[in-house]
């Protein structure tokens, strides 16, 4: 576990106090040796909130987005993502198909079977 300390607010931002916390998460990514920056998390808590299926209004209002465009720039909805959607669509679409058939099967079976009934 790598120990952070937080600096103050230098004479430069004096009211940034949300400059601390990412100055603090700055100290810890280079003493632990990982690469990336702090804003990438919003750009990935987007990401898997779109992928999760959260709805757009959802996710606007935990990333603090005003507009659907800043939520479509930040969301980066992968390959594999869109893959499992679009499977999920089509096992439900041939599970439909099926029943479908199915129904259709026993109408005709049941007119096969019942004489015809003649009205008069």
């Amino acid at each position: 576990m790598v120990c952070v300390r937080l600096r103050h607010a230098s004479p430069e931002r004096p009211n940034a106090p949300d400059h601390l916390i990412q100055d603090g998460v700055d100290q810890g990514r280079q003493k632990a040796g990982v690469k990336g920056r702090w804003h990438d998390n919003r750009h990935t808590l987007v990401t898997e909130l779109a992928e999760s299926g959260a709805g757009d209004e959802v996710i606007m209002s935990i990333a603090g987005h005003v507009s659907r465009a800043m939520l479509s720039r930040y969301s980066h909805v992968r390959m594999e993502a869109k893959r499992r959607a679009l499977d999920e669509i089509a096992v439900r679409q041939r599970a439909a198909d099926e029943k479908r058939q199915q129904e259709l099967e026993k109408l005709q079976q049941i007119a096969l079977v019942s004489p015809p009934v003649v009205v008069q």
